[in-house]
């Protein structure tokens, strides 16, 4: 089979990156983890997207987006969305996703470097923060109350709605376990979900003790693969 006929997600943050490949038919073909720093992830990922894909999907650990209305967005000027809410740097690049189901667009930046690193090898990339995948997913769960959060490296990224009404999409620093609890709980209380009717939603994997302490204080516990 060749290689335009398959697709690559990346997931790319402070500690490393993972791929995972599939065929044409939705198969998965190869996935793999690794460490290292960011700038040696890009030279690295060069070799893997020197074969061509059909469809590259970038996943990043970013805090830095912010999401405008439909009715309030120009095309002309993003920028000025994400300087309001963020810090952005002088190297930062930024680019813009539509998100129809929200009626909204994601602002969004990213390092130059690693934008004009990858997209010079395949004509394909597409860039998305991790929180996109989050706020993208959430309309597919049949809750009442939608919770869901994923840990990267030293972030929490988490996305709150009332059936399909967003109520909340943030990320937050969390060095460890303890602080993204703290977050979790807090967002929680702040979006006046029931903990004891609300199940929690994650994406990958988490340590024993922090699900057994999460399933104490939610009525249940789902992970997204």
């Amino acid at each position: 089979m060749s290689g335009s006929q398959h697709r690559i997600t990346i997931q790319l943050d402070l500690s490393g990156y993972s791929f995972t490949t599939y065929d044409r038919n939705g198969t998965r073909t190869a996935h793999e983890i690794h460490s290292c720093p960011v700038d040696l992830s890009v030279k690295e990922l060069a070799q893997v997207l020197g074969r061509q894909f059909s469809v590259v999907s970038v996943y990043f650990t970013t805090w830095k987006y912010t999401l405008v209305p439909v009715s309030h967005f120009s095309k002309e000027s993003p920028g000025m969305y994400l300087r309001s809410v963020r810090d952005i740097l002088p190297d930062d690049r930024i680019l813009t996703l539509d998100m129809p189901s929200r009626k909204a667009v994601m602002v969004f930046a990213m390092p130059e470097s690693i934008y004009s690193g990858l997209s010079v090898l395949n004509r394909n990339v597409r860039f998305y923060p991790t929180s996109y995948m989050l706020i993208d997913r959430i309309s597919s769960i049949a809750d009442n109350n939608r919770l869901l959060v994923s840990f990267t490296e030293g972030m929490l990224h988490i996305a709150a709605a009332e059936r399909d009404r967003l109520l909340f999409a943030n990320s937050f620093p969390a060095r460890d376990m303890a602080t993204a609890e703290y977050f979790i709980f807090s967002v929680t209380k702040e979006v006046m979900f029931n903990p004891e009717h609300t199940r929690l939603h994650i994406f990958g994997k988490v340590p024993d003790k922090v699900r057994d302490e999460l399933c104490e204080y939610f009525a249940g516990i789902a992970f997204i693969s």
